[in-house]
């Protein structure tokens, strides 16, 4: 009988293991019925997995109130939003001041004839039913700001009023522009497809 060192008989070993093609899924799991009978082997029941709870989204745990704000001076002003209990009367205040473009410092809001604080949340203010009128004080002679630049362009765009009625000096302008840059036939069936969308939006 001859006899093998360790390290030769471990590299047999793991040679021999190497060569095995057998493979394992990664669920696998031994059938416990299939181990027979051992001393101290206690097999437990397959246990279920606990229900999920759902949980609330964001938006259904936070109560929105129903606030109708109104000017008690001029410029008059009313408007009603949704806000959530946890704004203040600062975000209120605040959005007064870019809807009507008047100064911060000239505004107070009222409930009741009382001033509210800007620290105050709208939650404090609402009635059993989420529902708030706000008075909008207004420090007398004051004037809203003036509309920058852009919103005034934009004003003055939606003023203007467009001629939809195209010339034909314009469609022998627009034709001869299409077909110089695509060439003659291909330009004058471009020119045919503008003319028929044109004629659809009328």
């Amino acid at each position: 009988m001859t006899t093998v060192d360790e390290e030769t008989f471990c590299k047999a070993f793991l040679h021999l293991l190497s060569n095995q093609s057998l493979q394992y899924p990664d669920d696998y799991a031994v059938d416990p019925k299939l181990l027979g009978p051992r001393p101290g082997l206690v097999l437990l029941p397959h246990m279920r997995y606990p229900k999920q709870r759902k949980l609330k989204s964001q938006t259904e745990s936070i109560p929105t109130a129903s606030l109708t704000i109104k000017s008690l001076r001029p410029p008059h002003f009313s408007a009603t939003l949704d806000a959530p209990y946890s704004d203040t009367i600062l975000s209120l205040k605040t959005e007064v001041v870019e809807e009507t473009g008047l100064p911060f410092s000239a505004l107070k809001l009222l409930v009741k004839g009382k001033v509210l604080p800007d620290t105050r949340t709208v939650g404090e203010i609402v009635d059993d039913k989420g529902k708030a009128t706000i008075m909008v004080l207004v420090a007398a002679g004051t004037i809203p700001a003036p509309a920058t630049a852009a919103e005034a362009a934009k004003a003055e765009a939606e003023e203007m009023e467009i001629d939809d009625d195209i010339t034909d000096d314009v469609w022998s302008v627009i034709e001869a522009a299409v077909v110089g840059k695509l060439g003659e036939i291909k330009g004058r069936k471009v020119m045919e497809r503008i003319r028929k969308g044109y004629d659809l939006t009328e």
